[in-house]
């Protein structure tokens, strides 16, 4: 008998408003998508389509107004402290580091509030810093450039292991060499079964990197599916991201 697989997300009718001139209006709409284990997503669309609320949604750092989300067979709305540890997740606009603190104290202390020991956390680090070449992680946080602090984010979303990482705009303040170092970091983690979620405005980093897409456009799915897939429904297999990306925007 052939084993079954479950998804390790699921995302059902999601629904989130948010105001605008004190009214409210769909900030996410009829979400519905499900992804297995070690898939890298690329979500896709326009400023305001709805791509980081979704990614803080599957988070819970925001909660849907209507729908269910499953990860990893928990309901969302499991103790706060369980769905947290499954996720990490890169901002686009990091504000949880602690500046008067060195680089390494930060990540010393998000690695405490994951549980890990000073053991499992120093060699956690030393393994993290060696694959990206971060040899200054003793000086203030509030000392680095907008690259290094993207890096360390980084860092400490994925100090505990988790099952699916969110990154919001990958290589953000990243030089050429790190974004190189992180693309083959990533495809490392979904190897391993890592799930990872990110967002991009760069299209053609996107189809490098990921092996199904969602496009976005005012909060509603435009379309899903693997490039395959997206040839098919636009019956054009010749057509590359950026073709499909301007096709399915345009007649969304």
């Amino acid at each position: 008998m052939s084993k079954s697989f479950s998804p390790v997300l699921t995302l059902q009718d999601i629904l989130k408003f948010r105001l605008a001139n004190k009214n409210p209006v769909s900030a996410l709409e009829d979400i519905n998508f499900q992804l297995d284990s070690g898939k890298i997503l690329g979500i896709l669309g326009p400023n305001g389509a709805g791509k980081t609320t979704l990614l803080k949604c599957l988070c819970t750092l925001i909660i849907p107004d209507k729908g269910s989300i499953v990860i990893d067979h928990y309901l969302a709305n499991t103790p706060a402290d369980k769905i947290k540890s499954l996720f990490g997740f890169v901002d686009n606009e990091e504000r949880s580091f602690y500046w008067r603190l060195s680089g390494i104290q930060n990540l010393e202390f998000f690695a405490a509030m994951y549980g890990l020991t000073p053991k499992q956390t120093k060699l956690r680090i030393n393994e993290l810093l060696s694959i990206f070449d971060i040899n200054y992680i003793h000086k203030r946080f509030d000392t680095y450039s907008s690259g290094m602090k993207r890096k360390l984010s980084l860092l400490r979303a994925i100090i505990h292991r988790p099952k699916i990482l969110l990154v919001d705009e990958l290589t953000k303040s990243l030089d050429f060499d790190t974004s190189m170092s992180l693309y083959k970091f990533i495809k490392d983690l979904s190897a391993n079964k890592t799930t990872i979620i990110l967002t991009s405005h760069n299209i053609p980093e996107a189809e490098n990197l990921c092996d199904t897409f969602m496009f976005l456009k005012s909060g509603k799915i435009a379309a899903l599916g693997s490039i395959d897939t997206l040839h098919q429904n636009l019956k054009n297999a010749d057509a590359s991201l950026t073709d499909i990306y301007k096709t399915v925007m345009k007649n969304a």
